[in-house]
């Protein structure tokens, strides 16, 4: 075998190689990527679980969410609450569109979060925190909640808190 037929096999057991390393460098992205979005949904699950931990153990919180359901006018420390409560499941939601745009939660996850909220959004106080607060979101996601969220009626059968 020439110097030449010697150097093209080596050529075809280096395009052997490197066809290999991208097949590796690509299961190891795809890795990767299930690998973060499976961390991102964690994060999201525990800042929902935190608050609705918040929600099962304060009384009062849970009191001021009943009288929101039937009530459109909240007043004092009541309306407080609610509209910070609303404001940081609104903020998380926010952080879930943004994270959902990339592709970075599964669709799973990302529906289970949306009907959440558009079943929270029919409580009665929620158009009057709507109107006051909005502005503190971005205009992208205020525009997707106005023509997405918003106009969504709750599932059949679902049970507004201070609704029965």
């Amino acid at each position: 075998m020439s110097i030449a037929e010697l150097g093209a096999l080596g050529d075809i057991v280096a395009s052997f190689g490197v066809i290999a390393t991208l097949i590796y460098l690509a299961l190891q992205m795809r890795q990767n990527t299930k690998a973060l979005r499976l961390s991102t949904s964690h994060a999201l699950t525990g800042d929902l679980r935190s608050m609705f931990s918040l929600l099962a153990s304060d009384q009062g919180l849970a009191e001021v969410l009943v009288e929101a359901g039937h009530k459109t006018q909240l007043g004092g420390p009541t309306r407080i609450r609610y509209f910070t409560f609303t404001s940081n499941l609104l903020r998380i939601y926010e952080n879930a569109y943004l994270l959902k745009r990339e592709n970075s939660i599964s669709e799973a996850h990302w529906s289970g979060m949306t009907q959440l909220v558009i079943d929270y959004k029919s409580m009665a106080a929620f158009p009057a925190y709507w109107e006051d607060r909005k502005h503190w979101l971005s205009a992208e996601f205020r525009a997707y909640m106005d023509t997405e969220i918003l106009p969504t009626p709750p599932r059949p059968g679902v049970t507004i808190p201070g609704s029965v």
